[in-house]
């Protein structure tokens, strides 16, 4: 009977104790990754997207200064979040916010394309996160089976492959966990190419492995996306990187 505990505490998972509001709380409004990050209490932060009830620049903007929370990207009622495990909570009792859900470390946002992430925001804001939606994946390689199984593990099919370019789809929440897979470098929407045709849009840093982008990043960190805690009634925009958002 103590073998999960054992395991837990071989691999570093420590649970915190959380109260039974706490717990209806996050089954109510957070996604099951999000869940499990504010049970187990991580130290890195991370980026969260949050649905609110009314528009986020509007009526949100005092609440988020107030609170110290950073905000990524905005459009409309719904907002990414850099967020801690030990915020999460505290953020959910807002009764203006609706639902929350895990997006991942704030290094991987480099792979979206910056109007990918606004469709993200759109389509969480309308509830309509869970229809497919058509992706274009840009691999270190031409990949194969085992890319394969990790992308359709996300829930996506894959439609064609051109070389290092693939065309997928699938629910746009899965996004989430193609971001996740490493060997993927940059994701972007599939807009009017024909399947099967190269993709020939340079991406940054698309002919790296995996080990040589650690190492470079490791020595020539990601620039800063520019973004700050929100101070009332003014939400700042990210700076000039090759992640600047705009509307």
């Amino acid at each position: 009977m103590l073998l999960p505990l054992v395991c837990g505490c071989l691999f570093g998972e420590k649970r915190r104790t959380l109260s039974p509001s706490d717990e209806e709380l996050l089954v109510a409004k957070a996604d099951p990754r999000l869940r499990k990050e504010a049970e187990t209490g991580g130290s890195d932060p991370f980026a969260a997207i949050v649905l609110y009830r009314n528009n986020v620049f509007l009526h949100q903007s005092e609440a988020l200064g107030k609170s110290s929370l950073t905000v990524l990207n905005e459009m409309g009622r719904t907002v990414i979040l850099l967020l801690s495990s030990g915020q999460i909570v505290p953020l959910l009792k807002d009764p203006d916010l609706q639902k929350a859900a895990w997006i991942g470390p704030q290094g991987l946002l480099a792979r979206l394309d910056p109007s990918l992430e606004l469709d993200l925001l759109a389509r969480f804001g309308a509830g309509t996160e869970d229809r497919d939606v058509n992706l274009l994946l840009r691999l270190v390689d031409v990949g194969g089976a085992g890319e394969e199984r990790s992308v359709v593990a996300a829930g996506f099919r894959v439609v064609t492959k051109a070389g290092p370019t693939w065309v997928v789809t699938g629910p746009m929440m899965g996004l989430l966990k193609l971001l996740e897979i490493d060997r993927i470098i940059y994701i972007e929407k599939a807009g009017t190419e024909r399947a099967g045709v190269p993709v020939t849009k340079e991406v940054p840093h698309s002919k790296e492995t995996i080990p040589e982008i650690l190492d470079r990043e490791k020595t020539n960190p990601l620039p800063a996306r520019g973004d700050t805690a929100i101070h009332p009634h003014t939400i700042p925009r990210p700076g000039n990187d090759n992640e600047t958002r705009k509307e």
